[in-house]
């Protein structure tokens, strides 16, 4: 089995990847960069002509619409699933109406609107390869709850936020591949995630844990 990812960008792939391979056992090699690309070669730029298609919301927007990656991926047997990434800080700007955040269940009320915008990019699909990797408000809210025994599930300004914890502590908390990588390290073991109870504090963060022991261990396991 081997899994795409397409991310905003390479700091949030570091954190999925980690995430995937703790919940499923699957290694690095399972698991490919869609969007953005690590290395780009002519092809990979002839294809991919827009600037915004390297990263961010647009670039996923972008990819999701045209599905030429995408379906290059999934028509391949043996890479059965996608993993579309989006922080919800900026889905004003990709046409998603926020909920109002001091209401119960604004978490689940806001990944499912995304979710909604997502599916509509991807337009007539089977739905059942896909994986939703919708982080409230980023990413690096994910990865508080290693640092800090304190929800983050709709902190406000998370990558400051983490920035000031990891400060603390002496921690590098510059957002990119490598860091990123190294920060959430401890997501590669299930034991430490559980004792650490890392998804009691950040809803959107077991969200797509649950997505992924759904929908992927299931076909490890046949």
């Amino acid at each position: 089995m081997r899994i795409g990812v397409i991310s905003e960008g390479h700091a949030d792939r570091a954190v999925i990847l980690n995430i995937i391979k703790g919940v499923t056992g699957l290694d690095d090699s399972d698991i490919k960069a869609i969007l953005p690309i690590r290395a780009l070669d002519e092809t990979d730029k002839a294809r991919l002509k827009a600037k915004e298609e390297f990263g961010g919301w647009s670039s996923v927007k972008n990819e999701c619409e045209k599905r030429t990656l995408i379906d290059e991926f999934l028509s391949i047997e043996g890479q059965d699933f996608v993993v579309i990434h989006l922080d919800t800080a900026e889905c004003h700007e990709y046409g998603v109406q926020r909920p109002n955040k001091k209401e119960n269940g604004y978490s689940k009320k806001v990944i499912e609107l995304v979710i909604d915008q997502v599916n509509s990019w991807l337009g007539a699909i089977s739905k059942n390869s896909f994986l939703y990797a919708i982080a409230v408000e980023e990413t690096d809210a994910w990865i508080l709850p290693i640092f800090e025994s304190k929800d983050s599930s709709t902190i406000y300004k998370a990558k400051e936020k983490l920035a000031t914890v990891l400060a603390k502590k002496d921690l590098n908390s510059k957002s990119d591949y490598n860091n990123f990588l190294i920060l959430s390290k401890p997501f590669l073991n299930s034991r430490a995630v559980k004792r650490g109870k890392f998804l009691d504090y950040n809803y959107s963060l077991k969200a797509f844990v649950d997505e992924v022991q759904t929908k992927i261990s299931p076909k490890l396991q046949n």
